[in-house]
């Protein structure tokens, strides 16, 4: 049988695969040893690919709720013209922001489909934009908005002195945090690569994770007390004046301010809230900043950066634990100077020009449109998803009536899940571009069957901010889709012509009288590009381009004296939040962290058979607290938070730290009582609303207090 090759799509990895095919039929699935950028590593989850295309409960054609709350196949013609004519006259009675789009991580995995899906919801006028980034780590954007940016580049972790990784495990997700570049192909070789030739690795972790068991150093805080930590570090890197002077003086304002915000955080203080060893805390903060850190000189700075996933961004304070975070990188002078040359990861995507100078802050939240909804505001264009159930459950004349969902399952995303389903019913529109019937779909009027991955054309242009060397691939489609199926792009195209709109793809107005193919689309996209479109196409293995050089240059004129913003009034306020709050508590002593699984996209392949380990997501607890609580390895029990509570499956894990419990989202049902060794468990059942950040309305989705009790079988007393 012929062996194809291509690149996987479950996650930005884009790890190089060996597709073996039978006609239209995928056979199996390998890692690739002759690809230049994953080396033949592969997951799980990319080898089991087969089965998300082909698996029995995959879509293949699209549906349409009936009168009776079934579901009934629909021609995808039909589809669009009903659709739209339902939008005109929601949008034509309520006005556009009754109209809604959220999108989801795996839109993100198909290059055309993001921004053909934001060029149509730009044709409706609306301002109700949502995506999951607000749901897991929109405190990257407030620190940007707060803070500003220094547009001259980051340092790379493979010419790094040291690199701490806080609340993510690229050992599982392939993702190091900041989609830089850090370990994001073939971890377990990066890293082992990197400490031969002398890296130091910090983590960040309640978890002994698979990549904290790698590190040089591995800090294991209370959850939830991250921006205490990384205070606490700052403090010691200001007052042994280990920061970088020269960068701070020439592009940060508010030092004094920082220095005097972090004075609290002694190492006995941070201690005391973190758990962490108050000397662990000053190991940590040295080893960071190195020897030469107040050297600042041009060559021979100590390199490496600090950077986060979602483990940061989900947790109480997120927003100003994200900004010490990014105070650790500023003070450090983590950054290129003006005359220095770095790779230019860029190939398909239009190179920008590096500038030693700073982009203010902005603070976008603070103008233009905003919700009715606390008056929260837009951060880069978006809306908080933290507000989404409330604007389509609360009444207005602009409360969200129709809802698009692309490639995402907010059912099970969102926290409070009897609040989100509420929502999601309360809709006069719910339309799903999904592969299959997920919780979301379960509840929508109408599923809109795509194509998969190895069904449509794709290129890399999106995912080249992952990748630590400039690379870039085109894969052809391998096989056939169903006859019923639709790819993404298209069917936002073809809906906005059904609307009388036309959309604006890379600078152009595309023309719905004469729509493009994907292969001109994705032509177009990479225009811009290094190297020509053909050339990819021909480069069965895709192309790793000679690294082009980048030189920063100078600031533009007007821009020499924008300073980034270290420490505005706002940010003090939550250090001393941060800092002065107590964590225990009696009544729910333990808190809940979140974790991910290897063989899981999210919510996505919890059905394929036997690729998730347990068939559900175990409460993952230390041995510790379950012989303080009599409980057996294997129980079924039961969780509380101050919200809510499930039943959960317990399972003996000595990576845990005590005291905490682990799981992972996106499983369970929507009946609490379901069997959880059936359909796993809805920790979002354990999580609300009444904790929320400042600015992006985020709730706490990890280091959640919560309380494990033993179930009481029927009938016992």
């Amino acid at each position: 049988m012929p062996v194809k090759l291509s690149y996987c799509r479950l996650c930005p990895a884009s790890c190089g695969v060996r597709v073996e095919v039978d006609g239209d039929r995928i056979v199996s699935i390998v890692g690739d040893g002759l690809h230049p950028l994953s080396g033949g590593y592969s997951c799980p989850k990319g080898r089991r690919g087969g089965e998300f295309v082909q698996g029995p409960d995959r879509l293949t054609t699209s549906m349409r709720r009936t009168a009776d709350g079934n579901y009934a196949p629909i021609p995808i013609d039909a589809a669009i013209a009903e659709i739209a004519e339902r939008l005109e006259a929601i949008t034509g009675e309520h006005g556009p922001d009754a109209l809604g789009l959220f999108m989801g991580t795996q839109q993100n995995f198909a290059a055309l489909s993001t921004p053909i899906v934001r060029a149509w919801f730009r044709t409706t006028g609306s301002h109700k934009l949502f995506s999951t980034m607000t749901i897991d780590q929109s405190a990257k954007w407030i620190v940007q908005s707060r803070m500003g940016e220094y547009l001259g580049g980051r340092q790379r972790f493979d010419t790094a002195d040291v690199w701490l990784l806080a609340g993510t495990n690229p050992m599982v997700s392939l993702n190091g945090g900041d989609g830089d570049g850090a370990v994001t192909q073939n971890p377990s070789v990066t890293i082992r690569k990197a400490r031969e030739r002398g890296l130091k690795l910090i983590v960040v972790d309640p978890r002994l994770t698979e990549t904290a068991t790698r590190a040089d150093l591995h800090l294991r805080p209370k959850p939830g007390t991250d921006a205490a930590l990384f205070a606490g570090m700052l403090r010691v890197i200001l007052t042994e004046e280990r920061h970088d002077r020269q960068f701070c003086d020439r592009f940060a304002d508010g030092l004094r301010v920082l220095t005097a915000a972090v004075a609290p955080a002694t190492p006995e203080l941070t201690q005391s809230i973190t758990g962490v060893p108050a000397g662990d805390v000053i190991r940590a903060a040295r080893m960071f900043a190195g020897a030469s850190g107040a050297t600042g000189t041009a060559t021979g700075r100590f390199r490496g950066m600090a950077t986060t996933g979602t483990g940061v961004c989900m947790g109480p304070h997120s927003n100003v634990a994200e900004h010490l975070v990014a105070c650790l990188n500023v003070v450090c002078g983590r950054y290129l100077r003006e005359g220095e040359v770095t790779p230019d990861r860029n190939v398909l995507a239009r190179t920008m020009p590096l500038k030693a100078e700073v982009r203010p802050p902005y603070r976008s939240w603070e103008s233009g449109f905003r919700s009715r909804i606390g008056g929260i505001g837009t951060m880069n264009g978006e809306l908080p998803s933290g507000i989404l159930a409330d604007e389509i459950l609360e009444p207005g004349p602009d409360r969200v009536r129709a809802l698009m969902v692309s490639g995402g399952n907010p059912a099970r995303a969102l926290p409070d899940r009897e609040k989100a389903e509420r929502a999601l019913r309360e809709l006069d529109l719910l339309v799903c571009v999904d592969t299959r019937m997920s919780d979301t779909a379960r509840l929508a009027d109408y599923i809109i069957a795509p194509t998969m991955l190895y069904e449509r054309p794709d290129h890399t242009l999106l995912a080249e901010f992952f990748f630590e060397q400039p690379f870039a691939q085109y894969t052809p489609r391998l096989v056939a889709p169903p006859e019923g199926v639709i790819e993404d792009w298209e069917f936002f195209f073809r809906l906005a012509a059904a609307s009388g709109c036309s959309v604006k793809f890379a600078g152009r107005m595309l023309d719905p009288a004469a729509p493009p193919t994907s292969e001109e689309l994705l032509a177009m996209f990479a225009e811009r590009g290094r190297i020509p479109m053909d050339e990819l196409i021909t480069a069965q293995r895709g192309v790793l381009v000679s690294p082009g050089e980048k030189v920063v240059g100078p600031p533009a004129e007007g821009a020499a004296d924008r300073r980034l913003a270290l420490c505005p009034d706002d940010v003090a306020d939550e250090i001393a939040t941060a800092l002065g709050e107590a964590t225990s508590a009696r009544e729910l002593p333990m808190r809940l962290t979140v974790r991910r699984m290897r063989e899981l996209m999210n919510s996505l392949g919890r059905n394929i058979s036997g690729l998730p380990r347990s068939g559900y997501n175990p409460a993952h607890v230390h041995p510790q607290d379950l012989q303080r609580l009599g409980i057996e390895h294997g129980e079924i029990v039961r969780i509380r938070s101050a919200h809510g509570r499930i039943r959960a499956v317990v399972h003996t894990d000595h990576t845990v730290s005590p005291g905490t419990v682990s799981m992972t989202h996106c499983w369970g049902a929507s009946d609490p009582e379901a069997d959880p060794r059936r359909v796993g468990s809805n920790v979002n059942d354990l999580t609300g609303y009444d904790r929320l950040q400042s600015i992006n309305a985020m709730p706490t989705m990890t280091g959640v207090p919560v309380a494990i009790e033993r179930e009481v079988p029927a009938g016992a007393h």
